[in-house]
């Protein structure tokens, strides 16, 4: 499984490894460490939770009751049910747009770095709204402005007014930060 992260690094990290660099390892866990602030006792999806490590923090960091990591990949998903996959805490191959999961499932959502990825973004923020209990809690980023072309994985680019825009459709925003 090592070897599949090295050989797929450039899209996939675990960055509770020490062979990724460590400003991008902290980069990407900051996002999760704020986030369990926010997810104590709560039913919470991991949307395009990638190698596990975030919906692992989640659960031991913050408590959360239970959490679903959810990814398009296979692999990840495999690697992340080996390496992070602890009680409480399960992993699923899914698209992120279309999950098939039950409605008003999660009192959370978090999804980190996803919106860029994916062809339709508002089918993205739809099925977040729809997986959702009322008055639940999405926390979510994407890039500011980050080139497309030094991001090959990445469809589109938003700055923070387009990124608003997207999220309002189903969201009232309570916080945003650079």
């Amino acid at each position: 499984q090592i070897k599949w992260l090295l050989e797929n690094r450039s899209e996939r990290m675990d960055a509770t490894l020490p062979f990724f660099d460590s400003g991008r390892a902290a980069f990407h866990l900051d996002r999760y460490e704020f986030a369990s602030r926010y997810v104590a006792g709560k039913q919470v999806a991991d949307i395009a939770c990638g190698t596990g490590y975030g919906s692992r923090t989640l659960k031991e960091q913050g408590q959360a009751a239970t959490v679903q990591g959810i990814d398009i990949d296979q692999e990840a998903v495999d690697y992340a049910t080996a390496r992070h996959g602890v009680d409480g805490v399960s992993f699923l191959c899914r698209s992120g747009d279309e999950t098939g999961l039950p409605a008003e499932s999660y009192e959370v959502i978090a999804s980190f770095e996803t919106i860029e990825h994916v062809p339709d973004d508002g089918k993205l923020v739809t099925e977040f709204a729809r997986l959702l209990k009322p008055n639940g809690l999405l926390i979510c980023s994407t890039p500011n402005l980050w080139p497309l072309a030094i991001a090959p994985h990445h469809v589109r680019e938003y700055d923070r007014t387009q990124f608003e825009e997207v999220l309002n459709t189903h969201f009232e925003i309570l916080e945003m930060h650079n």
